[in-house]
């Protein structure tokens, strides 16, 4: 590990999350802005695939920045990392903004699992009976996902809750606008530049809408909607969902 990384340019905010919760979205109006500079590919991967000890080695990604610009990634695998990497970031970046995504959990998780379950199965998740949609939510890496109290609480644990900015896919589909303008202000950036309305209205990657299959939606909602009070008095606001 380098003695400091003080001298180094690494990001000024980093997104850490959720998967199928907005991220794409939320990439597109960071890049839109001209006082914010993202990085390719949207998704580093640096701290869950290609971690090394070295502020250095994650600092090769932001080399190309421009000076005077607010720079920063989007890997929504952050939200789960284990606690020595978030001390990491930590200390690497004790300054940096975390942005997070959020949306109604159950319909994350029928999303998550309409994304990834025909790798594992060979069959589309609608065409899947129920105890396996279950099986495959339960899975620790796709459960831990959709846990957004412990996934907020786990990088709270070492950054100050003034640094965490929460946005909701829920808010940013009724009306963007609002949304940018506090992502902006939260940055640091003009709040009055990158905002098109029109492009912000658009949905990011998207597939055809499917019914969430009731024994779903009644197993998952039991489980995940029970943090929705505690959630909501973390973030000091109501949910758009339960």
């Amino acid at each position: 590990m380098a003695a400091s990384s003080s001298n180094l340019r690494l990001p000024d905010f980093i997104g850490i999350g959720a998967m199928r919760a907005g991220t794409s979205w939320l990439r597109k109006q960071l890049a839109r802005h001209p006082g914010i500079w993202t990085a390719t590919p949207k998704e580093l991967h640096f701290f869950d695939r290609h971690f090394t000890d070295r502020a250095e080695d994650y600092a090769e990604h932001f080399e190309t920045a421009p000076a005077g610009l607010v720079a920063g990634e989007i890997t929504p695998a952050y939200a789960i990392l284990d606690d020595d990497k978030i001390a990491t970031a930590r200390r690497w970046m004790p300054g940096a903004r975390l942005l997070f995504m959020l949306r109604d959990p159950v319909e994350r998780a029928w999303s998550h699992a309409r994304k990834d379950f025909p790798q594992f199965h060979g069959k589309p998740a609608e065409e899947a009976e129920a105890d396996e949609l279950v099986a495959f939510v339960e899975q620790p890496q796709v459960a831990a996902r959709g846990d957004y109290l412990a996934c907020l609480r786990n990088w709270l644990a070492h950054f100050d809750r003034a640094q965490l900015w929460c946005g909701f896919l829920e808010d940013a589909a009724d009306n963007p606008v609002p949304v940018l303008t506090g992502l902006f202000e939260f940055l640091g950036v003009d709040p009055e530049q990158g905002i098109d309305r029109e492009a912000a209205s658009r949905r990011e990657n998207t597939r055809p809408d499917a019914p969430i299959p009731g024994a779903l939606r009644e197993h998952l909602a039991d489980r995940l909607y029970r943090q929705n009070d505690t959630l909501a008095d973390l973030l000091a606001r109501d949910l758009p969902w339960g």
